[in-house]
Order: structure tokens, then sequence, then C-alpha cells
């Protein structure tokens, strides 16, 4: 009987669970009808507003779970609205609706809106309603929760007789929000990387050199003494480097360092500092600002902005300095051309206890050596040859947009996802794999 009335209590909770409310914000009615139909259809409540103004309006009447906004929009762009969406509802999720064209105002809306994600126009409507569906995932949580709290408190006596299966729930609900947690950093880490495609479009001159620094730190720093949340600021720190080159003239960002004087030079050698002040506003990328922050320190102390020398320069930033720099000198950002890799080797060791930490300049020489020497090779395979947990080495993009990172390891949901997204585009993709060979 005690089980009968404690799932009656909990049957009668979950049915008046009521479904999740969406405002819809977008000049073109052609837009929010589409918008209209297809989340009605799939269960959720929806308001449309057909202007920033008029969607400030609505929100200070009721709250909504979740703000889906067009970018380009009339009187008060998407970047503008969501920052003041914030006010009237500040637990409602935000989506923004963009173009590949947006890409400044996109950056303002990640900064400002605190968005959860955004999603490129025209979209697809089973990507647009996992993306709603992730983004309500919390929301969800937080339902269930109060769910349990009511059903306890109505069934408290009843409970008392099951303490075991109740110790049990809540370590599944602890697994299930640790679980949560982990999500919400691999999106985190998704962002960034989506990010540092993004700027490479900008600053085509050093495309790619975020990714590859981040590689190379991901690979040493536990060696070099960074571990956890310190390695991953150090990792999201180098994909988000160029950030503060955004506000420059084209010219400054295409032309070496060693070619540019006076002001010019400065403005560039500030733009982790600049890069710093970006991130800020971001709770979860505070630890990376941190970083960006003593980048150009130098081990002798001849560097700014605090003239710091030794090991009072934080770990990460010692670490991104030479391993950056390394890059740059490849890609020539640094000098007038580009170096091979023996030369870049040859300059960092050079500035070996004078601009770099020599321990760090000696792991990675170890860690360019072994690359060299290592068995592991990389296999470029059709999706149709792809198995379940196979690594990739490489980031899977698809122009400038990144499907998946580099060293995710590939499950069913990511296959099947990849040969839709072939039949849909009439694509054939490549996906380089990490193979290891024997020896």
């Amino acid at each position: 009987m005690a089980e009968v009335l404690a799932a009656q209590a909990v049957a009668a909770v979950a049915a008046a669970e009521p479904a999740f409310s969406v405002l819809a914000v977008d000049d073109e009615p052609n837009i929010l009808s589409a918008l209209r139909r297809l989340l009605r259809a799939n269960g959720y409540r929806v308001q449309t507003a057909a202007g920033g103004a008029q969607a400030l309006e609505l929100l200070q009447a009721q709250g909504v779970d979740l703000i889906i906004s067009d970018m380009r929009m009339p009187g008060m762009n998407g970047a503008e609205f969501l920052r003041r969406s914030r006010e009237p509802a500040p637990q409602a999720v935000r989506i923004l609706l963009t173009g590949y064209a947006d890409v400044g105002s996109t950056i303002d809306a990640v900064n400002q809106g605190e968005i959860f994600r955004y999603v490129s126009k025209p979209w697809d409507d089973s990507m647009l309603l996992r993306t709603l569906d992730d983004g309500l995932q919390r929301k969800r949580l937080e339902r269930e929760r109060d769910q349990l709290l009511q059903t306890v408190t109505a069934q408290h006596e009843v409970l008392k007789c099951h303490a075991v299966e109740l110790d049990q729930r809540v370590r599944e609900r602890t697994q299930s929000l640790s679980d949560a947690h982990r999500q919400l950093e691999a999106e985190l880490s998704g962002t960034v990387r989506m990010l540092s495609n993004i700027l490479d479009q900008r600053f085509a001159p050093g495309r790619g050199c975020g990714r590859e620094a981040a590689a190379i730190v991901r690979a040493i720093g536990p060696v070099a003494g960074l571990a956890g949340a310190a390695l991953q600021d150090t990792v999201h720190a180098a994909l988000l480097e160029s950030l503060g080159l955004l506000g420059l003239p084209a010219r400054l960002c295409e032309t070496p360092l060693s070619e540019l004087r006076g002001e010019e030079r400065s403005l560039v050698v500030k733009a982790p500092q600049t890069a710093e002040g970006h991130l800020m506003s971001l709770p979860s990328l505070r630890g990376a600002a941190a970083v960006l922050h003593h980048l150009n320190e130098r081990w002798d102390g001849q560097g700014e902005p605090g003239g710091l020398a030794g090991t009072a320069i934080p770990l990460g930033a010692r670490l991104l300095r030479v391993v950056s720099d390394c890059q740059r000198l490849k890609a020539g950002r640094l000098e007038s051309r580009r170096f091979s890799d023996v030369e870049a080797r040859r300059w960092v060791q050079y500035g070996s206890g004078k601009r770099y930490d020599p321990a760090i300049v000696g792991h990675l020489c170890e860690w360019l050596d072994r690359d060299c020497q290592a068995a592991r090779a990389v296999a470029r395979l059709h999706t149709s040859a792809l198995d379940i947990g196979m690594v990739l080495a490489r980031d899977l993009m698809l122009g400038p947009v990144l499907l998946i990172p580099q060293g995710r390891a590939l499950d069913e949901v990511l296959i099947a996802a990849l040969r839709q997204l072939e039949s849909r585009q009439d694509l054939r993709l490549q996906v380089e794999v990490e193979r290891h060979e024997a020896g």
C-alpha cells in the first residue's frame, strides 16, 4: 500500500508539470511563423515579438523559460536585446539566431548577453530542437528536484520505511547532477573552440595557431606541473589569445610583429590584456583571462605588465608564452618570414633564461622529440568506416564551423549524426582519427 501511495503522489506532481515557455523574437513574420509551428508541435508554449522593444515589454509582464532571438533586427539588434533581457528574465536560457557574417556581434552577445548557444540561419529543425532541449536541461533537473521534494513532503511517513531506497535515489540524483556539470564543462570547451575557429577566419596569417598551441599545452602541461582547472584555463587562453586583436585594423593583424613600431607595436603586444578584458565578464573564463594578463611577462623580469620574474610569473602564462611564440614563429606572425620547426626550436632555446622559463623550454623540446618519433599515425576515414571508440586526431571542420573537437571519442550518436549530415547536404566527409601502431 505504501508503494502505491508514493507512486500516486509522484504521478500527481508529474502530471501538473507545465510545458516550457519560449519567447521567439524576429522582425520577419515568416520566421516567427515557422518557429511558432515547430515549437508548438513539440510541446512548447510559444510567444512571439517582432522586435527587441516589444519583447522587453512582454518580459516585464511575465517570465519565460527560454528566449530565441534573431541577431539582425532594426532598432535593437539581438546582442543588445539579449543583454537587456537579463534584467527582467535573469533565469531564461538565451539562444541566438545568426549568420556567419555576424562574428563581432555574436562575440558581443556571448560576452554581454550570456547566451547558451547560437544557431546559424537557416537552421535544421531537429538540430534546433536538440539545442533547445539541451538549454532547458538544467531547468528540467530543477523541476525534477522540486517534484521529488514535494513527493517527500507529501509522503514523509511512507518514505521513512524506505530509507535505503531514498538513499539510493539521492546517490543517483547526485550522479546525474555531476554528469550535467561535466556536460556543461564540455559545452564550455566546445564554445571556446568555436570562438577560436571564428577568430581564425579573421586572422588568416596565424590560422590554426591557437588550436595547435592548445594541443601542445594540453600535452606538456601535466609534465610542467599544470593540472585540473589550471590546465584547462591555459588551454582556453591559448585558443582565445587572438581575441584581443579584434578591434585593431586588419593591417596590424596581418603584419609581423618585428615590422611594427611605436604605438602600432604596442597595440599588438598588449592584445592579450585586451582579450583579458573581454573574458572577465564570463566567470567560467576568468582563469583564462588571468593567464592572458601575464602572457607578456619575461623570465628575466623585463616584461610587462607587472615586471614579474622567474616563478613569480603564473605557471600557465610561462607555459603558454613559450608554446605560443613557437607556433607564431612558424606562422610568420612574429618575424617577416615563416620559421621552420628547427628554426623555431632554436629561437625558443636561445630565449631560455631570458624570455622563457628554462624548464618549460626543456619540456617543449622533449615533447617535440617524442612527437617526431612517436608510432602514432593518423587514419583518414569516410564516415562509413568509423567505429565507436575511435578518437579524433584533428578538429573536424565544415568550412568555418567546428563539428567535433580533436580528442573526442566517437559514439553511436555522433557517427549517426555525421552520416545524416552527409546525406542531407550531399557531402563526403573525411574524418582523421588516431591509430596506434605497434612498436
